[in-house]
C-alpha cells in the first residue's frame, strides 16, 4: 500500500519514538538540545534575511501582445473552466455554478471573436474646455474621405477628480491639452502606455500663444513624454482658432479692419493618429483583448479558489486537531514541536495539491522547517501559550493543563500556518504563478496578516473551548494525576 502522507506518518513516528526513549531515560535529544536546534534554525533564517542583498527595483515594461499571446491566454482560461467544471461536479455544486461557468464561456468566445475586429476604440481625454468635442467632429469629418481615420471609433472621456475613468476597453488614448500637463495627466499616460494602449498628445489652441511661448510649452511637453516607457508623439493643433484681424488698405488711402476665420491646424494630428493608432491596429487590438482575457482568467481563478477553499479549510481543521492530539500526548515539553513541524509539512503538501501546486516531498520538508522558524520569530508560541494558560488555569491540574496548553498551542500554530498558506496559494494562483518555490517574505506577510485579523484572544478562547472537549482526559486520568 502506498504511503499517502509520508511526512505526517514519519514525523509523528519520530515524535513518538523520542517520547518513548525519554520515558526509559535514553536521552538522545534532551529538551535543551531541541530548543537549541529550533533557535539555530530561526537564527539561520534571520541571518539569511539580514544578509540578503536588496533586490533592485525593476522598471515596469509596457504590455506587448500579439495574436498568439492572446490565444495562449484563452487556452489557459479554457483549461481553468474545465478544471472548475470538474471540481464543481466533485463538490456537488454543478447546478449552483452552472450560470457562472456559462457566462465565463460566453465571455471567452466573445474575446476570441474580438481579435479579428477592424475598428479601434479611442478615448479622447482632457479637462473641460480643451476642445475635445471639436477635435472629434474634425476627425469624423476627415474620416469620410480618409480610409485610415474611418477605422477609429472616438469617444469623449472627461477627467474627474472624484472617480478615475475606466480605460480598459479602449485601444488607444488621445489626450488633449492647451498647455503644460499636470502630474496626474502624466501618470494617466504612463499607465496607458504600460497597458499596451496607443497614446498621442495633442497640444491644442496653439493660436493662443506667440511663437516663442509655443516652442517653450512644446519643449516641456516633449520632455514629459520622454519620461514615459515608450515614445509618445506630441502634435500642435488649432481645432477652433480665433479669428484673425485683417487690415485692408483702400484706394483712397484709408485702412479697413475686419475679422476673418483662421485656418484650422489639424493635418499633423491626422498623420499622427494614422501612424500611432491605425498602423499599429493588430498589436493594439491584441493588447486590449489580452488585458480583458487576463481579467476573465482572474475571475475564473477566483471562482475556482472559492470552490477549493472549502476543501482546503476542511484539511486545515482536521490537521490542527491531529497536531493538538500529538502535542497533548507527549509529556516532554518540546517534543511536540517535532510533530507540529511534521504536520505542517503534510499540510503544505496537501494544500499545495488542492490549489494545483506541485510540491515535492523535499520541498514540503524544507518549507515546514522554515515555517516553524517563522512562527518562533513572530512570537506565535509565546502568544498562544500565555493566552491559553490563562484560559485553562481553572480547568485541570497543572500537568494536564500543561498538556492542553501544548496541544491547543499546536492546533493554533497549525491553523495560522494553514490560513496563511491558503491565502498565499490563492494569490499565487490569481497571479498565474503556480510554482513549487514559496516566497518566504510573502509568506511572513501573510502569517502576520492572519495573526492580526483573527482577534487573537477571542479566537484562542474559542479554540480552547473546542479543544477542552476534544482533548480533556478521562476522569480516571485526572484522578490519577
Amino acid at each position: 500500500m502506498a504511503l499517502k502522507q509520508p511526512i505526517l506518518v514519519g514525523g509523528l513516528g519520530l515524535s513518538a519514538t523520542l517520547w518513548l526513549l525519554d520515558v526509559v531515560h535514553v536521552n538522545i535529544f534532551d529538551s535543551s538540545t531541541l530548543l537549541s536546534a529550533m533557535a539555530m534554525g530561526t537564527g539561520i533564517w534571520w541571518w539569511r534575511q539580514r544578509d540578503r542583498p536588496p533586490v533592485p527595483a525593476v522598471a515596469p515594461k509596457p504590455l506587448v501582445a500579439d495574436r498568439s499571446a492572446v490565444e495562449a491566454q484563452l487556452d489557459q482560461i479554457q483549461t481553468l473552466l474545465q478544471t472548475l467544471t470538474t471540481e464543481a461536479e466533485a463538490a456537488e455544486k454543478s447546478v449552483s455554478l452552472a450560470p457562472a461557468i456559462g457566462s465565463y464561456q460566453q465571455q471567452r468566445q466573445a474575446l476570441a471573436s474580438a481579435l479579428s475586429r477592424n475598428q479601434l476604440s479611442v478615448a479622447v481625454v482632457g479637462a473641460a474646455r480643451m476642445g475635445k468635442s471639436t477635435l472629434i467632429e474634425l476627425i469624423q469629418s476627415a474620416a469620410v474621405v480618409d480610409g485610415n481615420l474611418s477605422q477609429l471609433s472616438l469617444a469623449e472621456v472627461p477627467l474627474s477628480r472624484e472617480k478615475a475613468p475606466d480605460f480598459s476597453a479602449y485601444d488607444a488614448v488621445l489626450l488633449v491639452t492647451d498647455g503644460d500637463i499636470t502630474e496626474s495627466s502624466l501618470a494617466l499616460l504612463k499607465h496607458r502606455v504600460l497597458d499596451g494602449q496607443g497614446v498621442v498628445l495633442a497640444f491644442n489652441k496653439i493660436d493662443h500663444y506667440n511663437g516663442t511661448d509655443q516652442e517653450t510649452i512644446l519643449h516641456q511637453l516633449e520632455q514629459h513624454m520622454a519620461t514615459l516607457p515608450t515614445p509618445v508623439q506630441v502634435v500642435r493643433v488649432a481645432a477652433s482658432p480665433r479669428p484673425i484681424k485683417v487690415r485692408c488698405h483702400q484706394a483712397d488711402g484709408t485702412v479697413e479692419e475686419r475679422m476673418e476665420p483662421a485656418p484650422v491646424v489639424v493635418e499633423s494630428l491626422y498623420s499622427s493618429l494614422t501612424e500611432s493608432f491605425v498602423n499599429q491596429r493588430s498589436s493594439l487590438v491584441a493588447a486590449t483583448t489580452l488585458r480583458q482575457a487576463q481579467v476573465l482568467r482572474h475571475d475564473v481563478q477566483r471562482e475556482l479558489n472559492h470552490l477549493r477553499r472549502d476543501r482546503a479549510q476542511a484539511q486545515v481543521d482536521q490537521l490542527q486537531w491531529v497536531a493538538a492530539a500529538a502535542a497533548f500526548a507527549n509529556p516532554v515539553p518540546t517534543i511536540d514541536l517535532l510533530a507540529t513541524v511534521a504536520i505542517n509539512g503534510q499540510l503544505i503538501m496537501d494544500l499545495g495539491k488542492v490549489y494545483g501546486f506541485n510540491l515535492s516531498l523535499e520541498d514540503a520538508k524544507t518549507a515546514a522547517g522554515t515555517l516553524a522558524s517563522l512562527t518562533v520569530k513572530l512570537g506565535l508560541v509565546e502568544l498562544s501559550t500565555q493566552v491559553l494558560t490563562a484560559v485553562l488555569k481553572s480547568h485541570f491540574a497543572t500537568y494536564v493543563a500543561g498538556g492542553l496548553v501544548q496541544g491547543l498551542s499546536a492546533a493554533y500554530l497549525t491553523r495560522m500556518a494553514g490560513q496563511s498558506l491558503m491565502e498565499y496559494f490563492e494569490e499565487a494562483a490569481l497571479a498565474g504563478n503556480p510554482t513549487h518555490e514559496i516566497s518566504w517574505d510573502a509568506m511572513a506577510t501573510r502569517l502576520k496578516s492572519a495573526i492580526q485579523k483573527t482577534g487573537q484572544v477571542r479566537f484562542l478562547q474559542s479554540l480552547a473551548q473546542q479543544g477542552i472537549e476534544r482533548l480533556k482526559p478521562s476522569p480516571a486520568l485526572v484522578a490519577a494525576e
